[in-house]
């Protein structure tokens, strides 16, 4: 029997958090249809991946990283299962020394790649926004200047794009040590498309059965519109060098919360780029179908459609709102770390108190009148009895 393991590498930005999202949330159906999918959640995933990249989290604790990539390859390699599914983005940036670590690891288990990708024009917005939620500094305009012509502008920004985009760069590597023939291409469906037709067409290429991968869960990593970005991008000024990168991740989760789902301009590429990028496009599927690769979709997905005429200025009153509406996300995020803090304090107090003490009893007693009496003034505007009842104390224990 064979046995298989697809390998979905990415590309970023082409719908992979939803692909990573279902397998987990498929993971037990999948098992029905000889599929396995390793770990318990993503997360172990990712963590053997970057063991295998060397990747590391300025900052934070890697001691769940390293050493991971070994057992969790020996999992997938020794697995009952005919056929094993894993998906991580950083594997789009592995060089042919990590693929053939990576295929030897697997071993005797067939490699087959799997590859999405999703037209340019759409794939610059995404990226400038999460290279912004990332700690980026570059404004749009700044930012396809540089991966328009890498050799102007910031190079880490127009190098590290193309990096991480320039899928035939991905694929020579991965062709080190993985035939032609066992590479899947996954086209983004377009604009307009059936919702879910990604899912399927993820399906399609791992030998699932069409339906099965659609997710009952909302859509992750929601973008946010111009201005919500670009109240981020001033705080990565402000904010520059100040924090370690774990630090900077977690904040990030925390305000994208809060700025997701406005009613903002949508970030996009102004038709002012279309030419380039829609020459890029046309040079990628000329040599994507000179190559002969299986895809799944069409590669006529891949070529973009213009843009708007300018993004268009965020207004003093917008970048307010946006930033209001960070802070107060903040906000009740600190609030409810700093009162989560405090109980635990207490609780390790009240530890060294005899339980039953008449002290701690009566304490409690008064505690539980105080907040009585407070939760009745504070809902004494909505409710004429309670409104009756504050009034009446307080001519009652008044001075006066």
């Amino acid at each position: 029997m064979t046995q298989d393991v697809y390998v979905h590498i990415g590309l970023g930005k082409t719908g992979t958090s939803t692909i990573q999202r279902v397998l987990t949330e498929q993971q037990h159906t999948l098992r029905e249809f000889g599929i396995h999918v390793p770990g318990a959640a993503h997360l172990d995933t990712r963590r053997a991946v970057y063991d295998l990249m060397g990747r590391r989290i300025g900052g934070a604790d890697d001691t769940q990283v390293a050493g991971a990539w070994k057992p969790y390859a020996e999992s997938v390699a020794t697995s009952s299962a005919p056929t094993v599914v894993f998906s991580e983005e950083m594997l789009a940036l592995a060089r042919p020394r990590v693929v053939k670590r990576l295929v030897d690891s697997l071993s005797p288990r067939r490699v087959i790649v799997v590859v999405t990708v999703r037209d340019l024009g759409r794939v610059l917005g995404s990226y400038w926004q999460q290279m912004v939620m990332m700690g980026r500094t570059e404004t749009l305009t700044e930012f396809l200047q540089a991966v328009r012509d890498p050799e102007r502008g910031s190079a880490s920004a127009g190098v590290g794009f193309w990096m991480r985009q320039d899928l035939i760069r991905t694929l020579n590597a991965w062709e080190s040590a993985v035939p032609r023939s066992d590479i899947r291409i996954v086209t983004l469906p377009g604009a307009g498309q059936p919702a879910g037709l990604l899912n399927d067409r993820f399906a399609d290429a791992i030998g699932a059965p069409l339906g099965l991968l659609h997710s009952s869960m909302s859509k992750g990593n929601a973008s946010v519109g111009v201005p919500e970005a670009e109240v981020v991008r001033r705080l990565n000024e402000l904010l520059e060098g100040q924090i370690e990168e774990h630090q900077r991740l977690h904040l990030m989760r925390v305000i994208r919360d809060g700025l997701v789902g406005r009613d903002s301009a949508p970030i996009a590429v102004p038709a002012s780029e279309f030419d380039w990028i829609s020459q890029r496009a046309t040079e990628l599927v000329d040599e994507l179908t000179a190559r002969g690769y299986h895809v799944h979709g069409s590669l006529d997905d891949l070529r973009p459609l213009p843009g708007p005429e300018s993004q268009g200025r965020v207004t003093d009153l917008e970048l307010a709102e946006a930033a209001l509406a960070a802070l107060a996300t903040v906000s009740k995020n600190e609030a409810r770390l700093w009162a989560r803090m405090r109980r635990r304090a207490a609780s390790r107090k009240e530890a060294v108190v005899a339980k039953g003490s008449s002290a701690k009893l009566a304490s409690q007693g008064r505690a539980a009148s105080f907040k009585l009496r407070t939760s009745a003034l504070e809902k004494a505007d909505d409710s004429k009895v309670l409104g009756w009842a504050a009034r009446t104390y307080l001519k009652r224990t008044s001075g006066h």
